[in-house]
């Protein structure tokens, strides 16, 4: 049995090889599919709010440079940024280096001058043009060790390594189905044989590129990144040195109270960080409009707007109490099919707002005193792996106030 499942493999892989050129063809002359996804235009880095951040360097093609999202805080980085702050209760510093083209040759090119020392732990992605051709099997092997190799010389043999494997060319790459097939077998391959390498090293984990849901389909948006995050955190946190992080003390206590008396919001510091967190929500959730809201206990009022109108004061507690009094996610996919809001002004004139989603900005003592919102005109589904990115950018708006 064992000669014959032999003499199958070897089929496979001349048939491999004489469809390649096909392959190639294709590539050549059939309009691709991942020329016309968004990439992110803002810098390759991404932060998550808190004491004692980690850095962390994400490394490697395709899912490094966040295709399919306009924004790295929509991205993989973003995602594991924020997975590892829930996780470790430290903040973390996610830095980016990607290009389309790399290889894995590439990708140990960059690692020898990353100076990987500055850094706690290390993601590694595979994939760019490595897929786009036939890998010799021996090759691929050779070049796997290298890489890991370049990675323990260049880290002092401790830093935490992660590689997120290949994932299935079926989103990324417009082909017959019969030549996607053995494009996808090949892909396979190389993610045996480099967790195989991985598993052979201390320090060193491999995270298969898996689908977010049964679909076998592993689309390149939001979700999938938040998805591989999910996947990459948890090993990565262990690794990572644990530390105390100091309660908050009666001075920040007091002092966040002279904050929310209206004084710190009125400071061009602040003012500029709020408008730029407010302007920022508004286009990484693509909605017509946004909000940095903070209230006290006699009114309500609008900090920062962007898209929405003229706000008054006295239409706006119906809206933002919601998410004032709740210590987690407030999400309005109709207003129209919430008999609390159908009649609000808000609704039926004005900005006529149908969809909304909040998220509490708190007090050093506990107390919700705002929220980070987004506003559309029309209903909407709420995607649950955007809930940590505006979580995220309430902690930015209660760490810019708390700074000054």
């Amino acid at each position: 049995m064992s000669g014959r499942s032999g003499g199958k493999r070897l089929l496979r892989s001349y048939a491999a090889l004489l469809a390649w050129p096909f392959v190639k063809l294709g590539l050549a002359v059939i309009p691709q599919s991942w020329r016309t996804l968004v990439v992110p235009t803002d810098e390759p880095h991404a932060e998550a709010v808190g004491p004692d951040p980690d850095r962390v360097l994400v490394l490697g093609p395709g899912k490094s440079m966040g295709f399919g999202v306009n924004s790295h805080e929509l991205g993989l980085g973003g995602h594991l940024a924020r997975q590892l702050a829930v996780l470790t209760k430290r903040g973390c510093s996610v830095d980016i280096v990607s290009d389309p083209s790399m290889s894995l040759a590439d990708t140990r090119v960059a690692v020898s001058w990353a100076h990987l020392e500055r850094f706690d732990a290390l993601v590694l992605t595979l994939g760019g043009t490595d897929i786009l051709r036939i890998r010799s099997h021996f090759v691929w092997r050779r070049d796997v060790t290298a890489l890991l190799d370049a990675v323990q010389e260049s880290g002092g043999g401790a830093l935490p390594t992660s590689v997120l494997g290949i994932a299935p060319a079926d989103d990324v790459l417009s082909l017959p189905s019969f030549l996607l097939r053995i494009v996808n077998m090949n892909i396979a391959k190389l993610n045996t044989i480099t967790e195989e390498q991985c598993n052979a090293r201390a320090g060193v984990t491999f995270v298969p590129a898996t689908a977010p849901s049964d679909d076998q389909r592993v689309p390149f948006e939001s979700r999938t990144y938040e998805h591989w995050a999910r996947e990459l955190a948890p090993a990565i946190a262990v690794k990572l040195a644990h530390v105390a992080v100091p309660p908050a003390t009666s001075e920040l206590v007091n002092e966040n109270q002279r904050v929310f008396d209206g004084s710190a919001l009125a400071t061009k510091e602040v003012s500029a960080t709020l408008t730029a967190i407010m302007n920022s929500a508004r286009v990484m959730f693509g909605t017509s409009g946004a909000a940095v809201t903070f209230h006290d206990q006699e009114a309500h009022w609008f900090t920062s707007t962007s898209g929405v109108g003229d706000m008054r004061r006295e239409e706006a507690g119906a809206f933002c109490s919601s998410a004032f009094t709740t210590r987690g996610l407030v999400v309005l996919e109709d207003t129209m099919n919430d008999p609390r809001f159908a009649d609000h002004p808000w609704v039926v004139r004005g900005p006529r707002i149908r969809f909304y989603a909040g998220y509490p900005i708190s007090a050093a003592n506990g107390h919700i005193i705002g929220a980070v919102c987004v506003f559309d005109t029309g209903p909407r589904t709420f995607d649950s792996s955007h809930e940590s990115l505006l979580r995220e950018l309430a902690l930015r708006t209660e760490s810019a106030i708390q700074r000054h």
